[in-house]
């Protein structure tokens, strides 16, 4: 059963990958003869179509064995297993860090949007970031299932 399930949508990244999509799309149309730069410039609106259509979302699932999350239709995704978190708290990621996958200083983080999330230890001393647009929501499903919550900024 499904303790908790929630999708945060991200217009930010619709738009900062849909301008040079929309440009590079633009630019395939106006060019006057075809050319091996118009055939790479309309690669290049198909890749930014494909990481908006893989990036617009992010879904976060907690039931009483596993913490799922996946990104747009789900190609991308990453499970936990409960038993093996040591606790969890609410983190603000910094600007640097900002949004996608990528490993920060506290662990790897995955997010649609910034600044809040909250931060995930494990039994094995690695932790993760999962971002989201309602953490006080995520931390009660994970203490529901059983993951202690831990307020001290570390």
């Amino acid at each position: 059963m499904t303790r908790y399930r929630h999708t945060e949508s991200s217009l930010l990244n619709i738009v900062a990958l849909g301008m040079p999509m929309v440009a590079c799309a633009a630019a395939f149309f106006i060019a006057p003869m075809p050319s091996p730069w118009q055939y790479l410039v309309l690669g290049l609106a198909v890749f930014f179509l494909a990481l908006i259509i893989l990036f617009h979302s992010l879904t976060i699932e907690v039931d009483e064995e596993e913490i799922r999350m996946h990104f747009g239709p789900g190609f991308v995704r990453k499970t936990w297993m409960i038993d093996s978190c040591l606790d969890a708290r609410q983190t603000k990621t910094r600007l640097i860090d900002g949004w996608g996958i990528k490993l920060t200083n506290k662990g790897w983080l995955y997010s649609v949007s910034m600044p809040d999330a909250v931060l995930i230890r494990f039994t094995t001393g690695k932790s993760v970031q999962l971002g989201t647009d309602e953490p006080e929501a995520l931390l009660a499903a994970l203490l529901e299932a059983g993951v202690d919550l831990n307020e001290d900024e570390t």
